[in-house]
């Protein structure tokens, strides 16, 4: 027989269908931050205190020949020194009042989860600033035009091995679009027969070039006034950087990695708890000479 018409429809019973929020939270996607993990860290040398950091850059010597009866030739050179400033102050900073935070669901845990989101955020300010540093280095191989070729690989290595640089301590970094779309797009590197332990079919590449480890990440900036990316092949000492020990304010605040501050204080005249994550750091290119841009097209040619 046929089935009755007039059921109850969602709409009749809209009243009793709740809509259920989820214990689950789609935080945002965060990108890994390598530089601060490469590149020389200074810190410990201010834990005492200090704002300018300099380093002594010892110039080589000249040997001279020397001949029976005859005093030496004795070298003076002129010796100079890096400065590292660590003098910029950055925060995040959120307030949340009593009110909203008894109406929030528990289960969110939403004040850790804006703190953690808060330190991110301020540790990539450091790692964006390590990255901004990449356009000053003088040796340059490649074009920004065009997409990266075997050749600019090897002049590169050249050109920092002719340095005298130990590449047992360098590593390259290229922005994702330029390792995925170019890099693996030559053969040398993605062919299982010239690589049978980086099948590509098989799995992710290892990440390295030549025996040299390769960084992939979004914070290699673009070339200015152009679409292309400024890849680097560098040694760990080419950038220095430091942060400062803050203070630990209240027995609850915490000190995160690079003396990512976080801290909470209740506000009674607000009715409000206030947190914020703080770092003061410094950054400096160190050393020209110890690595080489690497142009490229942000796209693919």
């Amino acid at each position: 027989m046929a089935f009755p018409t007039g059921t109850f429809t969602g709409t009749n019973l809209a009243s009793f269908i709740p809509s259920i929020w989820g214990d689950r939270i789609n935080d945002f996607f965060k990108r890994k931050l390598v530089l601060g993990n490469f590149f020389t860290d200074r810190s410990e040398e201010l834990a005492d205190g200090g704002k300018t950091l300099y380093t002594p850059v010892l110039t080589e010597m000249t040997a001279n020949p020397k001949t029976n009866a005859a005093a030496v030739t004795l070298n003076s050179t002129t010796e100079s020194s890096v400065p590292l400033t660590v003098d910029t102050w950055y925060e995040v900073s959120f307030a949340i009042e009593d009110k909203e935070a008894a109406q929030v669901k528990k289960s969110y845990n939403l004040q850790e989860a804006y703190a953690k989101n808060a330190a991110y955020t301020i540790a990539k300010q450091l790692d964006d600033a390590i990255a901004a540093l990449f356009s000053g280095f003088s040796s340059t191989v490649g074009s920004s035009t065009a997409n990266v070729a075997d050749s600019d690989i090897r002049s590169a290595i050249a050109t920092l091995e002719a340095a005298n640089i130990d590449l047992d301590e360098c590593a390259f970094f290229f922005h994702p679009t330029v390792f995925w779309r170019q890099l693996q797009a030559i053969d040398r590197f993605a062919l299982a027969v010239n690589a049978p332990v980086q099948d590509p079919v098989a799995k992710r590449p290892m990440a390295s070039l030549y025996g040299i480890p390769v960084y992939v990440t979004t914070a290699v900036p673009y070339v200015s006034g152009t679409n292309g990316r400024i890849n680097l092949l560098a040694h760990k000492d080419a950038i220095h950087f430091a942060t400062l020990s803050l203070e630990k304010q209240s027995p609850n605040t915490k000190i995160g990695e690079y003396n990512v501050r976080i801290q909470s204080n209740y506000i009674p005249e607000y009715l409000s708890t206030v947190t914020t994550a703080d770092i003061v750091y410094g950054v400096v290119e160190n050393r020209d000479n110890a690595a080489v841009k690497i142009l490229s097209t942000a796209t693919c040619a």
